[in-house]
Order: C-alpha cells, then sequence, then structure tokens
C-alpha cells in the first residue's frame, strides 16, 4: 500500500473553490429572499396597521437599511479569513473557541436546521394551494401529506448536496432567478393590470388608534378571518413588528460559511453581499407596495396565502395556482441555500476538535462535507416531524419554528458583527482586503437594533428566548466536558 492511499481514503482537507461572483450574488439574494415576504408580511400588519401604512413599510426600509450595515461588517471579516465556517472562525478570533463553539452549537440545533425546516414547510404551505380545488376547499395533501412532503424536500436537497456542491448552487441559481424574475411580477402587474387602488395605503399614520380591529371592506378572499386586536402601544407594536421582519430578512449572514467554496473571496464576498442585499431591500419595498395597493390592510394583515391571494385578485383562481408555484420555487431555492452553509459551520467546529472527527471529512470523490449535510439533514427532519407533531396547521409549524430561529439569531448575529470591533483593537495591522465602510457607526446600527428587538423579545414572548437559553447553557456544559476531557488525554498521553 502506497502512501497516497490513505489520503486518497480520507479525502481532501479543504474545499474546493468552485463558486464564483454570480454563485455568491444568488445565494446572498437566493439565502434570504425565501418565504418571509409572503409569509410574514401579515405578521407586521396585525401589529402596524392601526397606526398607518407608513411605519409598515418604514419598519421594512429600517430592517434593510440595518441588514445592509451589518454585511458591511461580515465582508470585512469574511475577507479577512475566507475559510469554511464564517461567523465561527470570527468569533473564535474575536471572543475565543467557547462563543465560537456556542455559535456552532445553536446553529445546528435550532438556526441553521431550524430555518431549513421553515422553509420545506412553507414550500409545503404553497404546495398544497396549488393543489387546493377552486372555492378554498379542503387541503388536500392533508397533514400526513404535508409531513412527508417536507421531509422529502430534505432528503432530497440533502442528497443532491452530498452528490456535488455545483450541483446544488446550479439548483440555486435556477431558483434564485426564477424567485426574483417572480417578484418582478408581482411588483409590477398590479401597474399593469389597473389592480392598484392608492386608498389602500390610507391612513398614512393614526397618532392615537383605538384599541379596536380596523374593519374589513368589500369582498375579500380572506375576509372570513379574524383580525387580532392592534397592540397596546407603538413601541409594543414595532417590537412585534421587527421581530417579524428579521426572519424575511434572515440569511443575510450566510455567504460566510461557504467563503472556503467561493472564488477570490476577498473581493467576489463583498461584491456579492453589496449587490444581493441591495437587489433584496429594493424587491421587498416594491413587493409590500404592491399587495398593499391591491389589498386593503385588515385583508393583507389576515391572509396566510399573501401572494395567492394578490394573484386571485387580479386573474382569478389560475393566477392563484401560479403564485403558489411561484412561492413555492422561492421557498424551496431558500431552504437550498441554507442546507449549504450550515454544513461548512459544522466542518469549522470538528476541525477544532469540538465535535466528532467525522463531520469535517470531505468526500473524496464528490469534494463534498457529505457527512456534515448528512448529518443536519437527520436532525432537521426530526424537528419537522416534531413540530408537526405539535401542531397540525402548517402555518404554526412556521411561525413556532421562525420565532426560535430569530430568537437565538439575534444574539449570535449581533456578536459576530462586534467581532469587527474586538479584531480592529487586537489586530490594527491585520490583512484587510475590504474595510467596513461607515465604521464604526454602520456595525453599532444593527447591534443596538438587534439589542432593542432582544429585549423586547424577552419582555414580550419570553418563552420562546427562555429555552433558546437554555439551549446555550447546555452547550456550555457540552463545551465544558469536550475540553476537560481532552486536558485529560492529552496529560495522560505518554511522552
Amino acid at each position: 500500500m502506497t502512501n497516497a492511499e490513505p489520503v486518497a481514503e480520507i479525502g481532501p482537507k479543504t474545499l474546493p473553490r468552485v463558486l464564483g461572483l454570480f454563485d455568491a450574488t444568488a445565494l446572498v439574494v437566493g439565502s434570504i429572499i425565501g418565504s418571509g415576504i409572503f409569509l410574514k408580511v401579515g405578521n407586521v400588519d396585525q401589529a402596524l396597521m392601526s397606526w398607518g401604512f407608513l411605519p409598515i413599510i418604514l419598519v421594512w426600509i429600517f430592517v434593510g437599511l440595518i441588514t445592509l450595515c451589518g454585511s458591511l461588517a461580515l465582508a470585512e471579516l469574511a475577507a479577512m479569513f475566507p475559510q469554511a465556517g464564517g461567523p465561527y472562525l470570527y468569533l473564535r478570533e474575536a471572543y475565543g473557541r467557547l462563543p465560537a463553539f456556542l455559535w456552532g452549537w445553536t446553529e445546528f440545533w435550532v438556526v441553521r436546521t431550524g430555518s431549513v425546516g421553515a422553509l420545506a414547510c412553507a414550500t409545503v404551505i404553497y404546495l398544497d394551494e396549488f393543489l387546493r380545488p377552486p372555492g378554498n376547499g379542503e387541503a388536500p395533501l392533508g397533514h400526513l401529506g404535508q409531513s412527508i412532503i417536507a421531509v422529502s424536500i430534505i432528503i432530497g436537497l440533502s442528497a443532491v448536496n452530498m452528490f456535488s456542491t455545483r450541483w446544488g448552487a446550479v439548483i440555486q441559481n435556477i431558483a434564485t432567478v426564477t424567485k426574483v424574475g417572480f417578484l418582478g411580477l408581482l411588483i409590477t402587474l398590479p401597474f399593469l393590470m389597473g389592480k392598484m387602488n392608492v386608498d389602500n395605503l390610507h391612513p398614512l399614520w393614526v397618532p392615537n388608534p383605538v384599541d379596536t380591529p380596523l374593519a374589513v371592506s368589500g369582498e375579500s378572499p380572506v375576509a372570513d378571518s379574524a383580525v387580532p386586536l392592534i397592540p397596546k402601544s407603538l413601541f409594543t407594536a414595532l417590537g412585534l413588528a421587527l421581530i417579524a421582519v428579521f426572519w424575511p430578512f434572515d440569511g443575510w449572514i450566510n455567504i460566510a460559511p461557504v467563503a472556503e467554496d467561493i472564488r477570490e473571496p476577498q473581493s467576489n464576498i463583498p461584491r456579492a453581499l453589496a449587490i444581493g442585499i441591495g437587489i433584496v431591500c429594493l424587491v421587498y419595498v416594491g413587493a409590500n407596495i404592491s399587495y398593499h395597493l391591491v389589498l386593503p390592510m385588515p385583508e393583507v394583515a389576515k391572509s396566510t396565502r399573501l401572494a395567492s391571494d394578490v394573484f386571485r385578485v387580479m386573474f382569478g383562481e389560475w393566477g392563484s395556482k401560479f403564485a403558489a408555484l411561484g412561492v413555492c420555487c422561492s421557498t424551496f431555492g431558500a431552504a437550498n441555500s441554507n442546507l449549504i452553509c450550515g454544513p461548512r459551520i459544522y466542518v469549522a467546529a470538528s476541525r477544532d476538535g469540538l465535535v466528532p472527527d467525522f463531520i469535517q471529512r470531505v468526500h473524496p470523490l464528490r469534494l463534498t462535507p457529505s457527512n456534515s449535510i448528512l448529518v443536519q439533514g437527520v436532525w432537521t427532519t426530526f424537528l419537522i416531524i416534531v413540530f408537526y407533531i405539535i401542531s397540525p396547521e402548517p402555518k404554526k409549524v412556521f411561525d413556532l419554528i421562525t420565532d426560535a430561529v430569530i430568537c437565538a439569531g439575534l444574539i449570535f448575529y449581533s456578536l459576530t458583527v462586534g467581532a469587527v470591533y474586538i479584531l480592529r483593537s487586537r489586530r490594527p495591522d491585520a490583512d484587510r482586503p475590504y474595510r467596513t465602510w461607515g465604521y464604526p457607526w454602520t456595525p453599532a446600527l444593527l447591534i443596538s437594533s438587534y439589542v432593542i428587538a432582544l429585549v423586547g423579545t424577552l419582555v414580550e414572548q419570553w418563552q420562546q428566548l427562555v429555552w433558546v437559553l437554555v439551549l446555550i447553557a447546555a452547550g456550555a456544559v457540552y463545551y465544558a466536558i469536550v475540553t476537560r476531557r481532552t486536558k485529560t488525554e492529552a496529560t495522560t498521553e505518554p511522552t
């Protein structure tokens, strides 16, 4: 047996750089645009519609702005550390191994796997709408069928990405072009079809709304649903709206873990982030204006299939079916992009010896982190099954998972962006191919906004945040056990 044979069995130590600028940009856009612009718009309107349309659209613009600020800091960090792992590496270099490990721990147990599972559930919601008979009949898939299809999506995408990173990127590129094209139609068709009603944008601002639901006027595909009571204060309403909008913008950090797969990452990652988030902001603002020009705010607030309801107004039932397919492409692509990113984080943790060694292995023939993808797929499948058992309604399953993802993400995204300050102080002379524009103010805007949202979540939805904190604490216990065992083994080894 030659020396080369064991190396071939183990596989290479790093991932090949097979993704270019277009792939990276598609990953940014595809990771962010998924389900939120279709399934979280109503949550924002429920919180803010009694104060008028202006606060609603300003929340979307504001979150887009702070996301851009965060991406500027992320670009600097990714250009400094163009290896697999992304935020795991930045947290390790800035704060040490424990915070980095807790990020990877939380990513695996809830953030990444929860995101993939939620997007699979969102795909099922709109697939059910596509298959639903005219007249708002019974859900054709049924509860069991919905859960089976959601799990099948995870298995299928995992298999593709285990086989080839390039194939996964091709699916991502096709899905991204399709979803942006569909949203372009959603934005422009109300104007071209003459279906817009500017009166739907009024009132723009109501300083002191009464504590009752807004009335629904006229015929509506969603008029038989109940509109929740408005929150007691504007501050509470803004907090609830921010949490809702954070999910549609979640994914802006996803390009960082894939840095090792990207060609010329020092230049392509900043460019992809700037181009991608710019596209997302324009699309989200345009889509919100389009929704509200076609449907009154109370109807937007009550709709669980908003894109289909808008297309139903313009084209009837077949328009609703077309919209359902468009959203399926969007959520399916976003599930794929999240599935691509997560395994690279676990690979980085494995390289540090904090999780089993087999996680980091690159397949000797496929050149993919196949073991990491497999483990992620298994846990995501388990999460989907559990949440479908907890709730029989896909939309409630979706909201349960996404709220947990955002609660955990607020903590670690803030720490990740904060790493820019730490590393500027500790390593002032380090090579920085890209430097954060607007430093130190732009990172501070994202961090302060996330802290405010985190405090608001702790006050209003503390149950969701508490179990996330318990999960993080469990990770700290696991880390202490692993590191202590490693030190013990090192001291007992014969010299």
